[in-house]
């Protein structure tokens, strides 16, 4: 049986990894998109809806959503 702590980790380091390659993406999202399309993905991002996502991904989700708008939002 897997203890709680194991599987915490294990999610932190997922959790870890797909926050890098977010930032990786955004990079390059952001050196190639301008002006209405920038507008658009932000807005779209912004209203996002999460329902129905499971509350354990909800928080990571909430997360991502976040970097990519702090990320494209400037």
């Amino acid at each position: 049986m897997t203890d709680k702590k194991t599987i915490e980790t294990k999610d932190s380091a997922e959790n870890a990894t797909l926050l890098k390659i977010l930032g990786r993406l955004l990079s390059v999202l952001d050196a190639s998109i301008s002006g209405k399309d920038r507008s658009v993905l932000v807005a779209e991002l912004s209203n996002i809806n999460l329902d129905g996502v499971p509350e354990a991904e909800k928080n990571l989700a909430s997360e991502l959503v976040k970097r990519a708008l702090l990320s494209l939002d400037h």
